[in-house]
């Protein structure tokens, strides 16, 4: 069900590109592929990345570049603060040259939810579709950056049923007059 809401809420946005944070092993990363141009997802853990660069591979999805990066350290690289041979080998050019029109970010972050960077570099983006395992940081998060976006869609997931557990997902759309 996650899946699918998140692909029905990223419809529509295939002249643009997507940023995903956070992708562990790209499950998300290949469901919502169809709807961007091009895909750039990161993921820290390097068997992680194993795993969603294979998964990449086995579905066939050309649009789709996976590196080993944190989201901090993908926040230097998108201010272009800082270059990283990680992005270099997985193909993706962070410059001018390379011409991504990142516009929709997609988190699924561990439970302490976005550090204030990523915060940040939310807050740049055109509309963030946001995974969570923890209300009390999403909540956070949101609030965070009610500054510059709006909720447009909000949907909660029980995966793990008779356990305190839920799963929610939040679409944040930037408000005009940011």
């Amino acid at each position: 069900q996650m899946l699918g809401w998140a692909f029905d809420v990223t419809r529509g946005h295939e002249e643009s590109d997507l940023c995903e944070l956070y992708c562990g092993n790209g499950c998300f990363t290949i469901a919502l592929a169809p709807n961007f141009r091009r895909v750039v997802a990161t993921e820290l853990s390097k068997s992680s990345v194993q795993l969603a660069q294979g998964n990449v591979a086995a579905n066939g999805v050309p649009n789709v570049k996976v590196a080993r990066l944190s989201a901090e350290e993908f926040v230097e690289a998108h201010a272009q603060r800082r270059s990283f041979t990680r992005l270099e080998t997985a193909g993706i050019d962070m410059g001018p040259e390379g011409g991504y029109r990142l516009e929709t970010l997609f988190v699924d972050p561990p439970r302490a939810g976005l550090d204030a960077a990523s915060r940040g570099l939310a807050a740049g983006f055109e509309r963030v579709v946001y995974i969570s395992c923890n209300p009390e940081t999403l909540a956070r998060d949101v609030r965070a950056l009610s500054a510059t976006h709006d909720v447009a869609h909000v949907a909660a997931f029980d995966q793990f049923p008779y356990t305190p557990h839920l799963e929610c997902g939040v679409v944040l759309q930037a408000k005009a007059d940011r």
